[in-house]
């Protein structure tokens, strides 16, 4: 769970999260973005001797999530010690963050660490953590220096099957036979595109697209977990506005699949949405399944 002192608008507020998925929704400017950057903000592997730290999740970036990916820190208003929220994990135990002066840092006005202790390393929980922000829906189309890079990638034949498998689950297109799987890569890309006998991947749609990414990053976790059976523990999947370019009943289909790997891959998947289908879909499985502990849904 989380329980915020102050951040922003928030104030002494706390929340529950589910097992699995925890679905936030609200209205717009009612800081969704901003809980999703506190849930996952203090999770990062900086310990070089565990061999977790230098592993690259398949989608980009590092195992580690910054403020700086969410939105931007207002010099007028995101002040020293006026930021803090604890979370409480792994059974009980507590993580409290605070804002700090960043001392030579002029990118942003606050750094965020661990509160009582400034000792090297001591600013994050060591779990491996993805965040997909908005960034991910860039047109391909208007990516004038996107490129298909697939020889660098080596998907195995197990990941080549599970990629098609859930691309033609969520997108309803069971017939659809991929013959190629293309890895996209540009500054605002690093996702799978799907290639068959009636189109290739310059073709694909924009959820093709982003169901390429979320992919990826399940299949990054299901990396970790099968090479580091002992040192991996789980981790942390976030999806700024899941639902963005899928039709409704794809909505669904990616709910049932996150859930499915979640409990899987040993993650806690949270993400924002304003889709309505997507939320009487979360209802109806929590109702029916009696799935409370599993999912929860964050007004």
């Amino acid at each position: 769970r989380i329980d915020i002192a102050k951040f922003r608008g928030f104030h002494q507020v706390g929340f529950e999260l589910g097992k699995n998925l925890t679905v936030i929704a609200g209205q717009n400017g009612t800081q969704k973005t901003t809980l999703l950057g506190m849930l996952t903000q203090p999770f990062a592997i900086t310990d070089k001797n565990n061999p977790l730290s230098s592993e690259k999740p398949l989608c980009g970036g590092n195992y580690k999530s910054s403020f700086s990916e969410k939105f931007k820190l207002s010099d007028e208003f995101d002040k020293p010690k006026e930021h803090e929220w604890t979370l409480t994990y792994d059974g009980g135990k507590t993580f409290t963050v605070e804002s700090i002066n960043p001392n030579d840092d002029r990118k942003n006005p606050v750094r965020f660490w661990k509160k009582g202790n400034r000792s090297k390393g001591s600013g994050y929980i060591p779990k491996p953590v993805i965040y997909l922000s908005l960034s991910r829906l860039f047109p391909i189309g208007e990516d004038e220096k996107i490129s298909d890079s697939t020889s660098l990638l080596n998907l195995t034949q197990d990941e080549q099957q599970l990629y098609q498998k859930l691309h033609n689950t969520i997108l309803l297109i069971p017939d659809v036979a991929i013959t190629k799987i293309s890895h996209l890569e540009s500054n605002n890309k690093n996702t799978l595109g799907a290639n068959t006998d009636f189109y290739d991947w310059k073709m694909n749609s924009a959820g093709q697209d982003d169901v390429g990414k979320i992919i990826l990053a399940l299949i990054s976790f299901k990396r970790l977990k099968e090479k580091y059976p002992k040192l991996y523990t789980g981790g942390i999947l976030a999806v700024d506005e899941l639902d963005a370019t899928l039709y409704p009943a794809s909505q669904e289909k990616l709910i049932e699949v996150l859930r499915k790997y979640a409990s899987k891959y040993d993650l806690q998947i949270i993400f924002t949405t304003h889709s309505l289908s997507m939320l009487e879909h979360v209802c109806s499985i929590v109702e029916m399944q009696k799935a409370a502990k599993d999912i929860k849904l964050v007004y």
